[in-house]
Order: C-alpha cells, then structure tokens, then sequence
C-alpha cells in the first residue's frame, strides 16, 4: 500500500515537473504589441515601395544634349553677299533640354508620351561689314548694287531662343527600337540685341552709332521625330517661329530653328 501511494505521487511529481508555465498577461500583451510593430513595418515598407514604383511608372527625368540650327534670312541683320566684307554668321550653336516624360497610354507595341521640358537652343550671332540702305542690297540674289551713296556700317549682334516645350508623342515599337513623331507648342522668348557703327545713309549725314534690343513671349508650333531604345532616344524637332518674329519691329536673326538631341531618362 505505502509502495503504490509513493508510486503516485512519483508520477504526479514528474507530471508537474514537465508542465508548461502558464504565460502571464503580461507576457501576451508585450508579444502582441511586437507582433503589431512589425506587421506595420511591413505594410510601411511595402506601401513606400508602391508609392516609388508608381512615381516612376508615370514621371520620368529627362535630359538632352545637341545641336540647333537657325533659319535665317538674307538682308536681316546680315548681308551674305556684299563685297570684301568680313562677314561671319553663327547659327549652328549647342542646344539642350531639361523636363520630365510619362506615358498617356501604353499598349505593348504602341502607346503615346507626354514631354514637359525647359528648351534652349543656343546663342546665335552675326556681324557684317553691311550697307545701311536697303536699296544697295538684293537679298533674292545675294548682290549688292551702289544705287545710292552710302557707306558701309558694321553691324553686330546675337540672341537666343529659349522656353518650355509641351508636346504629345505617340510610338510603335518594331523589332526593339522605339520610332516616334511629336507635335506640340512651343511656349518662347525671343531676344536680339544689334549694335551699328558707324550708320550713315548718306555722305550728308554725320555717322552714328545706334544699339536697339527687344525680347518677346511668343507661342509656336513644334513637329518632331524620334528613334530610342531603352532609356535613350535620338530626336529631330522643327520649330516654326517665323510668323512671330517676322511682325516683329526688332526681329531676330532667324525665322524657324531645327534641332537634334540625345536624350536619356532617368
């Protein structure tokens, strides 16, 4: 009998010997609140991440470097033809842009991008051994014919087009490359500064030296194409600012511009 009680409790004593503690509520309460924190993180972590993919998905940085050529006009500010004249012209200068992309629709081989971007298309400049009388000059056929006596004056001056252009472009993807055209506006300002030494219409006249500036906003169209794989695109655009500059009572150099750029985005 005393054997079989001790048997027992032996059994009872390994029993309580191997039972789990009881968790206390404070215990649970600290493992919930850590439980809490690290599925916020998580969720934090996972919605910042989101929030990054589609910002890029949507908005790209976008930059562009090239070249500009100006369209100019015989007879403004510059006088191809005259005789003996050191004349030198500068209308081919670096241009570059700086904006930001994104898709409007994209529909696996074709879709449509906006671009909103700061263009500059360089400083141009001109100086000429010029006469001061129109009717000395033929800008048609570049020649300069003595109709009245006037000396030559020496002209002078330089300018640049620079504003924000805002097009639409759409794209077809053929065999990994990317071909696109664009249109758009061209939202400008147009500067010209000139000086003349020297201006005298006639022998009777003493000679003067003159200096006229203007700068103007102006909106212009803009047509455009591309070729572009992955984050690079080679680009053609036209701007047609010779409406504008031509009314004008100080124009600039130039009536439209082209340019070509290697853009990348980021």
């Amino acid at each position: 009998m005393h054997t079989q009680n001790r048997v027992v409790q032996s059994s009872r004593l390994r029993r309580s010997r191997h039972q789990p503690v009881a968790e206390s509520r404070t215990n649970r309460g600290a493992g919930s609140r850590w439980r809490a924190a690290a599925v916020t993180m998580s969720l934090g972590c996972a919605a910042a991440s989101a929030h990054a993919d589609y910002i890029n998905d949507y908005v790209q940085a976008e930059l562009g470097i090239g070249a500009a050529h100006y369209t100019t006009e015989d007879g403004r500010w510059y006088q191809q033809g005259m005789p003996g004249a050191n004349n030198q012209l500068t209308s081919k200068p670096p241009a570059f842009s700086a904006g930001f992309t994104g898709p409007i629709i994209s529909r696996g081989k074709w879709g449509m991008d906006w671009h909103a971007e700061y263009v500059n298309l360089g400083r141009a400049s001109a100086s000429c051994a010029c006469t001061p009388r129109d009717e000395n000059y033929n800008a048609s056929t570049h020649q300069y014919t003595d109709k009245f006596s006037a000396p030559q004056a020496y002209f002078t001056g330089y300018g640049r087009s620079q504003g924000v252009a805002l097009t639409i472009e759409p794209y077809y993807w053929i065999d990994g490359v990317r071909l696109g055209i664009e249109a758009g506006a061209y939202v400008h300002r147009d500067s010209w500064s000139e000086d003349i030494v020297g201006w005298q219409v006639s022998p009777a006249v003493a000679p003067q030296n003159l200096h006229v500036e203007d700068a103007y906003w102006s909106v212009a169209p803009l047509v455009g194409a591309s070729v572009g794989n992955g984050r690079f695109t080679l680009s053609y655009r036209h701007y047609f600012m010779r409406v504008n500059s031509n009314q004008r009572a100080i124009p600039p150099l130039w009536n439209d511009a082209d340019a070509i750029e290697l853009k990348v985005k980021f």
